[in-house]
């Protein structure tokens, strides 16, 4: 990366960041960046700062708007506080500089209005997005030229989610996640079904992640278990043990990537609501198996027939593995996010 270089974001919590470095918890890329990819790096995890907030977002984006305005390079991992960012420097500095955005939900309406119909996409060069239907998006419903935008896909530590030999697997299906999940759906399949299924969701999410009949009234069958697993060792156990990961979607949006890429890593099976914002992750019948939103008698047919053909299954696992490592490790994503400002990174494993 050139020395004057900038990443602005809402990044990681301190704690988190020292846990990947040390290998205690999976490294994402903002740990990756961190050391020393860019000349300066801001982030309102580690101010204590609430992406959630509007007001948060404004103070900490003028504040990086103050902080950076001599790089001349700059990535904004985020839209929000990257939106602000940019409405900043529109308002107070006609320099131009080199900026990279990262949008990740381009069908939000509001991230269309500031980029789109506002104009503050016209101080960004360049686009990164997470998938090939977000590209399309961004084209053409934001109005991109086509060689402005770029897919990195996703990221996942191929070193800390790894297949673990000897580990004895269960006659278990495991899930994992809160946001946009059709646990309904997964619910309903897996009544009756001769296995255990476990749901890694936290609780304060269980009521806020249901599909059209809410999860939340009903009482869960005997063979599915559903709560917190507390923290990543739990979750790599989990991973490690079942046999194979659902991934239920309730909504159109690209969401659900981050379990899909754990449970590949771990060299397992995934079966992921199809969806034209995810595609692109899973190879159906070669990784595993998409199934349509909202259909559990398909999804009870993939999750039974993965069961009853181990072997198959297995090679699916060792498949997708492959492909986690040779798609989607925390390196290569890097690599993908720093290309549009021509210099490739160089991260440590």
């Amino acid at each position: 990366m050139p020395q004057d270089s900038a990443y602005i974001g809402v990044g990681e919590p301190v704690s988190r960041v020292n846990d990947a470095l040390e290998k205690k918890g999976p490294l994402g890329e903002f740990a990756a960046m961190s050391r020393g990819v860019f000349s300066q790096v801001l982030s309102m995890a580690q101010r204590g700062m609430n992406p959630a907030s509007n007001a948060d977002c404004a103070k900490f984006a003028l504040a990086a708007w103050r902080e950076t305005r001599e790089r001349q390079n700059l990535f904004l991992a985020e839209e929000f506080p990257a939106i602000q960012f940019l409405a900043w420097d529109r308002l107070l500095s006609r320099r131009r500089r080199h900026i990279v955005l990262l949008v990740h939900n381009v069908s939000s309406k509001k991230r269309w209005l500031a980029l789109a119909k506002l104009g503050l996409g016209r101080r960004v060069d360049h686009f990164l997005c997470l998938s090939p239907h977000s590209q399309r998006v961004l084209v053409e419903e934001y109005g991109l030229p086509r060689e402005r935008v770029s897919v990195i896909y996703s990221r996942v530590d191929t070193a800390y989610f790894q297949p673990q030999p000897g580990q004895p697997t269960k006659r278990q299906v495991c899930a994992a996640g809160a946001v946009n999940r059709d646990y309904d759906t997964l619910i309903s399949a897996a009544t009756g079904l001769d296995a255990d299924v476990k749901i890694a969701a936290d609780t304060v999410w269980r009521y806020s992640v249901a599909g059209k009949d809410g999860a939340q009234s009903r009482t869960l069958p005997s063979n599915v278990e559903m709560r917190s697993w507390g923290n990543y060792a739990n979750l790599r156990q989990l991973y490690a043990e079942s046999r194979v990961v659902v991934v239920p979607l309730a909504r159109p949006i690209i969401s659900g990537i981050t379990v899909a890429l754990e449970g590949m890593a771990m060299g397992k099976p995934v079966i992921l609501t199809r969806n034209p914002y995810v595609e692109g992750f899973i190879e159906e019948g070669v990784t595993g198996f998409h199934v349509e939103p909202s259909n559990p008698a398909q999804l009870r047919e993939r999750i039974h027939w993965l069961l009853e053909h181990p072997q198959e299954a297995e090679a699916m696992g060792r498949k997708g593995r492959e492909k986690a490592e040779r798609d989607f490790s925390v390196e290569r994503y890097v690599e993908r996010i720093l290309a549009p400002f021509g210099s490739p990174a160089t991260i440590s494993p």
